[in-house]
């Protein structure tokens, strides 16, 4: 307990200090991007108590448990008119009456993008993670709102750490990945983008069910506004995937991407088009074919925000082997007055065709279910208090574990920038 405090205190006052570091990405330069300059600096202590009943997903009957935990959450944002900074690092340690003993959860994320000059825009961000029996992607960790990568959709982050990977939650999971990269307006209307980065797993249950793997994405865009409305273009993807042993994935992913404004506060954005796949499992080699889309439907309304979103990858990494993805969710929030708010978060992934790469282990089509609530509430000047929820269920091929179901009442203390 005593390391994890340390760390996450050293990273907030790091986070009150200014960033030189380069870049995040960049919109088109014919759209007008509203940016709330300034700049938030905070810390959060919480403390709850709460109840689980199956934190491992383990079998039987006797699996649940009563537990305490304290956390800490370090934010920094500053949003200037050329420049746009965030780092976040959450740490949480929590203590079970029973069977599990105490646990630690960590994530740390970066990010920040310029403006290099009126056509150039580029981007870095990083994120670091440490997990143990999937806890973390039932973690509401929220963070100030900031103007999105040039080039992306402008669309809300989703609630829960995307990428949950199932297979990870009977183990501990460590996960780094890095990014760069930027837009270039070619004229008023059309846009290069490009990107690339690193992204490491490693993943330790014991014995020889212990894997890792590199991954090395890539894309290229281009994109054309051809409505105050509406921008089209194309994207080429590229992933290399070596897990450490036999096995390497390599995908090619050439796709037709958009983005509409429906309205004044609803967007439609996606892409769509065909990975082409050749997955070596150091016995053998084959090749597969199949669509790889995306979309997000979401509406920002004055003191709220929904998403929806739905996702086909045909060779997603996991901590055992490629699988391909089918992926859906929905994410809510809303103020509900000056002191109160709610988020609400639902989705679901179906794993299907996979590849194992562990010495004398498969794995089987699965689908994983989480979701996760939170209400809070001030009830002082610097002090919250409140309920978080959280639900999962692994539904696979034999016996399923009995599902987690998660609920605390928490309060929170607040230091420096009240938002």
């Amino acid at each position: 307990m005593g390391s994890l405090t340390a760390l996450v205190a050293a990273l907030a006052v790091q986070a009150t200090q200014p960033s030189d570091a380069a870049p995040p990405v960049s919109t088109s330069t014919t759209e007008a991007v509203r940016r709330s300059v300034g700049q938030t600096t905070y810390l959060d202590l919480e403390g709850g108590l709460g109840y689980s009943s199956n934190p491992h997903f383990l079998f039987g009957s006797d699996t649940d448990a009563a537990n305490g935990y304290v956390s800490l959450h370090a934010v920094h944002s500053r949003i200037t008119e050329r420049t746009t900074t965030l780092l976040s690092a959450f740490g949480q340690e929590t203590l079970y009456t029973q069977h599990y003993g105490s646990e630690q959860l960590l994530s740390v994320t970066g990010r920040h993008d310029a403006a290099v000059n009126e056509k150039l825009r580029i981007f870095v961000d990083a994120n670091a993670s440490y997990d143990k029996g999937g806890q973390l992607g039932t973690r509401i960790i929220s963070v100030p709102d900031v103007p999105a990568f040039p080039g992306s959709p402008d669309i809300p982050p989703q609630i829960l750490p995307p990428g949950t990977d199932f297979l990870a939650v009977t183990g501990r999971h460590y996960f780094f990945s890095g990014n760069a990269g930027g837009q270039l307006a070619l004229g008023p209307r059309d846009n290069l983008t490009f990107s690339s980065g690193v992204e490491r797993s490693v993943f330790k249950e014991g014995g020889s069910s212990d894997s890792s793997y590199w991954s090395v994405p890539a894309s290229f865009g281009y994109d054309r506004q051809i409505s105050s409305r509406a921008n089209i273009g194309g994207r080429m993807g590229l992933v290399f995937t070596d897990y450490d042993g036999p096995g390497r994935v390599s995908t090619v992913t050439p796709q037709i991407t958009g983005n509409l404004r429906l309205s004044e506060r609803l967007t439609l954005n996606g892409a769509v088009g065909v990975s082409f796949s050749r997955v070596d499992d150091g016995l053998s080699t084959h090749h597969s074919t199949g669509i790889a889309a995306n979309a997000a439907l979401c509406n920002a309304g004055e003191h709220s925000h929904l998403c929806m979103r739905a996702a086909i990858d045909q060779q997603t990494a996991t901590v055992a082997g490629p699988a391909k993805t089918i992926s859906a969710g929905i994410d809510y929030s809303r103020d509900l007055n000056a002191d109160s708010s709610i988020q609400l978060s639902v989705d679901g992934s179906h794993f299907s065709q996979p590849t194992s790469v562990i010495s004398g282990r498969t794995f089987s089509t699965s689908t994983y279910y989480r979701a996760a609530g939170s209400y809070t509430r001030r009830f002082g000047h610097r002090f919250f208090g409140g309920v978080n929820l959280a639900a999962r269920k692994l539904s696979e091929q034999g016996p399923d574990p009995k599902a987690d179901l998660n609920a605390s009442v928490f309060i929170r203390y607040r230091l420096g920038d009240l938002q």
